[in-house]
C-alpha cells in the first residue's frame, strides 16, 4: 500500500518488504531533486501505524540522515614511482644527483615548503630500504645540524 506524507512525499513497501520513500523536490528546501530512498523498517512501520508528519519522522527516526547520504570524497591514489636515482619514502625523498645524495622533506609550515640537504651514500642507501621515517633518520644519523632555514628549497 502507498502512503502519502504531509508534504506530498510517498512511501510504500517494495517486493522485498523494504520501505521506499519517493522524495519529490520541495521549493525553498535542501530537497531539490527527485529520488527514491530505502528507509529503515522503523520508518515504514511508523507510517503504517498512522504517522504522516515528515517533521516527526525526521525527529524520531532520523529520516533526514537516511535521505541525505554523506559520502567522503575519494581521490585516486598516486602510485609511488621509485627510480634508481630517486626514492620516495613515507614522508621524504632521497635523490642521487651528479654523484651526490640528498634528503628532501616537507616542512610543517603553511605554504608547503620543503628542505633539502646533502647526505652520505650510507644514509641514502639506508633510506631507500624503506624502514625509516624522516625523524628516525635524523635520530639515527644525528642530522639535526642540517635542519636549518638555509637548506630550504626556494
Amino acid at each position: 500500500m502507498k502512503y502519502t506524507l504531509d508534504n506530498g512525499w510517498t512511501i510504500e513497501r517494495d517486493i522485498d518488504g523494504a520501505g521506499v520513500l519517493h522524495v519529490k523536490p520541495l521549493p525553498n528546501s535542501i530537497f531539490r531533486k527527485e529520488q527514491y530512498v530505502l528507509v529503515s523498517i522503523d520508518v515504514i512501520q511508523a507510517v503504517e501505524n498512522g504517522e504522516r508528519s515528515v517533521q516527526s519522522l525526521f525527529k524520531n527516526y532520523d529520516l533526514h540522515k537516511q535521505i541525505i547520504q554523506w559520502k567522503k570524497g575519494t581521490l585516486p591514489k598516486k602510485e609511488r614511482v621509485n627510480t634508481p636515482t630517486k626514492y620516495q619514502g613515507v614522508d621524504f625523498f632521497v635523490t642521487e644527483e651528479n654523484d651526490k645524495y640528498y634528503l628532501e622533506y616537507l616542512l610543517s609550515t603553511q605554504g608547503g615548503k620543503s628542505r633539502k640537504f646533502e647526505i652520505s651514500k650510507e644514509i641514502y642507501e639506508e633510506a631507500r630500504m624503506g624502514k625509516y621515517s624522516t625523524s628516525e633518520l635524523f635520530k639515527k644519523y644525528d642530522l639535526y645540524h642540517l635542519d636549518v632555514p638555509e637548506n630550504d628549497v626556494k
